[in-house]
């Protein structure tokens, strides 16, 4: 198992250069458009805590309308690169997915920056825009990829200390990189570290799925209320504070429908928590 998570300021050629790391090494291909077309459709991360598909027909429906809702639309997206980092060797691309899987062994951050006056050139002469209109646009695209980063995971994408390395493409060839990278992942992507992370990136995909359970059953007021901690030997914590026993037992109910945990922890307490303004 590797996972290499690349940013890129637009226009940096960092797309590109992630598309050609992965044809390299024979790694699947993950960017935002396909993690996002998954959120909307897939449900697997659902069923396996007991929501039946033939019992649910609107599955699928009530997922889209869920993801308007900002913190299941973070918990569904998370889930999903949790998921595929387990499934796969993965080149992913933006997303936020350096920082999701920030510390974990077999995983290599990278950064692709280049000059700006290279990267307006650039988008100009992909786009056939007149230069104004590019340097307009890598602004507009900047922005917006440091306020999904900000909103999602308050963080800085343009921390260099978010990476293992920083690669400028103004100085570094599209080919000179990919082989140094190439090499690094060689060495980098160990049995030892693959076990450690499986174990880690399984206990966290446990907990966004137990997150994203709160929406469906009804209880996404107590998104951020309740806390869902994976232990050892296939364990859940619960904690935090839900309206009343009804939904308490609920959310237990459907917990315990999950073959993977093995043993539940109960710490939640009832009470009212709204506000009264």
């Amino acid at each position: 198992m590797g996972i290499i998570t690349i940013s890129r300021t637009h226009g940096s050629g960092g797309t590109t250069f992630a598309r050609e790391v992965a044809k390299h090494l024979g790694y699947s291909y993950i960017d935002r458009t396909f993690i996002n077309n998954e959120c909307r459709e897939s449900d697997r991360h659902i069923r396996s805590f007991g929501i039946d598909g033939h019992t649910a027909p609107g599955l699928h429906d009530v997922t889209r309308e869920l993801m308007t809702d900002a913190n299941f639309y973070k918990a569904s997206f998370v889930a999903n690169i949790l998921d595929h980092s387990l499934q796969d060797n993965a080149v992913m691309t933006g997303m936020g997915a350096g920082i999701i899987l920030a510390g974990m062994g077999n995983t290599i951050n990278l950064r692709i920056v280049r000059l700006m006056e290279e990267r307006i050139r650039a988008i100009a002469q992909v786009k056939s825009i007149p230069y104004d209109d590019a340097f307009d646009l890598v602004e507009k695209m900047d922005e917006g990829k440091r306020e999904f980063i900000t909103r999602y995971f308050d963080a800085d994408v343009g921390d260099p200390s978010l990476y293992h390395a920083v690669v400028n493409s103004s100085y570094a060839s599209l080919e000179e990189a990919v082989g140094i990278l190439a090499e690094n992942a060689q060495r980098h992507f160990t049995p030892i570290h693959a076990e450690e992370t499986e174990r880690v990136l399984k206990g966290r995909l446990l907990e966004k799925r137990a997150e994203m359970l709160l929406f469906h059953l009804g209880m996404g007021h107590c998104s951020g209320k309740v806390l869902f901690r994976a232990g050892a030997e296939d364990s859940l914590s619960v904690a935090g504070v839900v309206r009343n026993e009804a939904e308490k037992n609920r959310l237990l109910q459907a917990l315990a429908k999950n073959t993977q945990i093995r043993d539940i922890t109960d710490a939640l307490e009832t009470g009212v928590f709204e506000s009264t303004v």
